[in-house]
């Protein structure tokens, strides 16, 4: 996501960009900002690929669940970096992250036709971010929470 945004584009270009990834699109997720800091990454129609392995047949797979989780959560800091950025005069460009740590609890076989992981950050600082999340399945119901931390690199000013 190596994108030159400015400062002056507005969040929803940055979820364009993040939704035409080939990684988003070869998983089938889609992203949207629900509020700055809050994120859910959909899977609208699993894949066969996408289920089994290990629990029942028409459950996704705990991979897929820690992928969408990365996504919801990293996304979600940065949709609450874009004021700071803006204050500070920066483009997007200026601004990274990595995750460094991604813990996920799995409560249910995650099961159904369409699946959000929703991440919301909890705290963000200079040089670290933390964010929180649950993965729901169609009918709403809660099959996984995570919780994440992640390393924010900000140019030297």
């Amino acid at each position: 996501m190596a994108n030159d945004l400015s400062v002056t584009v507005a969040p929803y270009l940055f979820r364009e960009r993040w939704n035409e990834s080939p990684f988003m699109q070869a998983q089938g997720l889609t992203a949207e900002e629900i509020a700055p800091g809050e994120v859910a990454i959909h899977l609208r129609s699993p894949t066969l690929a996408q289920r089994g392995a290990g629990g029942p047949p028409d459950a996704i797979n705990g991979g897929v669940i820690s992928y969408m989780f990365d996504g919801a959560l990293g996304y979600a800091i940065v949709s609450a970096q874009i004021p700071r950025l803006e204050a500070a005069g920066l483009s997007r460009a200026a601004y990274s992250q990595v995750t460094m740590n991604l813990d996920i609890t799995y409560l249910a076989a995650a099961q159904g036709g369409s699946f959000s992981a929703v991440g919301r950050v909890l705290r963000v600082g200079r040089s670290t971010a933390f964010a929180q999340g649950e993965l729901l399945n169609g009918r709403g119901e809660v099959c996984a929470t995570a919780k994440g931390i992640w390393r924010v690199f900000w140019p030297l000013q």
